[in-house]
């Protein structure tokens, strides 16, 4: 036991050391891990706030899409009126041959 502590007595300063340095490791240490961690955390939110923004202009793109898809249909409704009033012919009653003449003989009539 007394050469325990001669030895103890005599390197105290070098112990002391071991510890100290040994106590500085894990603390510098543990100063590394909460660094990265805070850097991941700060990544990770921009990469919700970067995914936000996008997200906002999906939705802009959907509404814009549904209200384009809304304006074709309708266009393609008036072109279909429009080609269907073209290929019908106005409807127009036949005229009895009396009235062609009774029409052209006021029109030729002197007054």
């Amino acid at each position: 036991m007394n050469l325990i502590i001669k030895l103890i007595k005599k390197s105290w300063k070098i112990l002391v050391g071991i510890v100290v340095l040994v106590l500085s490791i894990i603390t510098l240490s543990n100063i590394r891990k909460r660094k990265a961690i805070k850097k991941i955390d700060k990544k990770i939110n921009e990469n919700e706030k970067a995914t936000e923004k996008l997200q906002g202009k999906i939705e802009q793109v959907e509404q814009q899409k549904t209200e384009v898809k809304k304006k074709v249909v309708a266009k393609k409704k008036q072109i279909q009126k429009t080609k269907s009033s073209k290929i019908k012919k106005p409807a127009t009653s036949k005229k009895t041959t009396t009235a062609a003449k009774k029409n052209i003989i006021s029109k030729t009539k002197k007054k």
